[in-house]
């Protein structure tokens, strides 16, 4: 099934972790790691932004539109594609059945409080899910960039181009695996200097991870609105096929 959407102003916040201190993705899945300072390092994610329009390709109406943020680990697929591994999907109450039933996603419902803060292009997101999640981002550099991925663009597209993501229990090669694929514009990848306020509902679903590693965020960008085509799937892993990566 094909859907399109917005996503307007995404803002993608990436920290690197020890690679042990993360979920291990169904098999033939791998984590994407670095090797920095002796340390085997992974990448965790979150996605916030806001839909605008999303709807079956092939039908006009209905168009919906919210809030969502999406906590995900890159990866790559047994052909060496890129792709992410979703962990969870915060979104408002009233889309989680339609999530679950129709796209078979890792939804959860959150409240969410986006506001805009006295400088040009600040914002603060509130979300609660369980418990509290609160980020505050302004343009301008930020982050410690460390391990170096490259340069800027180089960085963004590192966490960006990735036109797969896979949804599946962590560690359980049986376990009901379903791939999104996505297609989108390049865009330019703004950098922005984040800070994660309350991390509760973070550091509860990554037990593993030294809480103080939320307070340094390896890089942070924001991408302006684009629209954006992806197709839901289920299938085997060892069944697909490998695909390049989609530029954007």
């Amino acid at each position: 099934m094909i859907f399109e959407t917005a996503l307007a102003d995404a803002l993608f916040v990436n920290w690197a972790v020890p690679a042990g201190a993360v979920p291990q993705p169904p098999a033939p899945l791998e984590l994407e790691t670095v090797l920095a300072g002796g340390e085997r390092l992974a990448f965790v994610t979150l996605v916030l932004f806001r839909q605008r329009g999303l709807r079956i390709a092939a039908l006009p109406w209905p168009r919906l539109s919210f809030p969502q943020c999406n906590l995900r680990l890159p990866v790559r697929d047994a052909e060496g594609g890129a792709g992410v591994w979703l962990l969870r999907e915060l979104v408002p109450a009233w889309v989680v059945p339609l999530a679950r039933t129709i796209g078979r996603q890792p939804v959860t419902a959150a409240v969410f409080d986006l506001r805009d803060g006295a400088a040009p292009g600040e914002q603060r997101w509130t979300l609660h899910a369980g418990r509290q999640l609160v980020l505050s981002a302004r343009p301008g550099a930020g982050g410690g960039i460390e391990p170096r991925l490259g340069d800027w663009p180089t960085t963004v597209a590192f966490f960006r181009d990735r036109p797969r993501a896979w949804v599946g229990r962590a560690n359980d090669p049986g376990s009901d695996v379903r791939r999104i694929e996505t297609a989108h514009p390049a865009v330019e990848g703004v950098p922005m200097a984040a800070e994660l306020v309350r991390a509760d509902w973070l550091a509860a679903r990554l037990p593993a991870v030294d809480p103080q590693l939320w307070t340094r965020p390896h890089s942070a960008f924001r991408v302006a609105a684009a629209r954006l085509t992806f197709e839901l799937a289920r299938a085997p892993l060892a069944a697909l096929p490998a695909r390049a990566p989609v530029p954007g």
